[in-house]
């Protein structure tokens, strides 16, 4: 993972220097953190795939790299976890990502891209968590998240 570390750390250095030219933000809504599970789900080729423990390796070190600069008080630029919460389902007998409820624990939720690796931002999901959905989650909005 140490070279997924410094390819981004390159990466949130070019992204610094573009802010500095007004050609773009300090944010990089990226990774995309769900486990792939199903070929047929359109943002597979996003993620690193179906590994759990890979997975929460490659993202740790994602955001570390494009978020740790000289001084660890600052950010150096803002990485966002995308659709961190069960959103990998496509089409699966009838349900779609739209109207499916993922069923997590809460120690699940905790144990994420947010407290381990401290991303700066996240973004919801279409689908619900636990029948509430994920954008107007009180708990995940803001117990977890902040």
């Amino acid at each position: 993972m140490r070279l997924v570390y410094h390819i981004t750390s390159v990466i949130s250095t070019e992204t610094r220097a573009f802010n500095n030219e007004n050609r773009a933000g300090l944010n990089l809504f990226t990774p995309t953190v769900n486990i792939f599970r199903d070929p047929r789900w359109g943002r597979g080729q996003e993620t690193p795939g179906e590994a759990p423990f890979l997975t929460s390796e490659y993202v740790y070190a994602l955001v570390q790299g494009l978020q740790r600069g000289e001084d660890e008080h600052y950010l150096k630029i803002t990485a966002d976890c995308k659709a961190y919460n069960a959103y990998d389902l496509e089409n699966w007998i009838g349900t779609d990502r739209f109207h499916f409820d993922a069923k997590i624990s809460d120690q699940d939720l905790v144990e994420t891209c947010i407290h381990d690796a401290h991303v700066a931002s996240i973004m919801c999901s279409y689908n619900t968590i636990n029948g509430i959905p994920s954008c107007a989650n009180q708990f995940e909005i803001e117990m977890l998240a902040r």
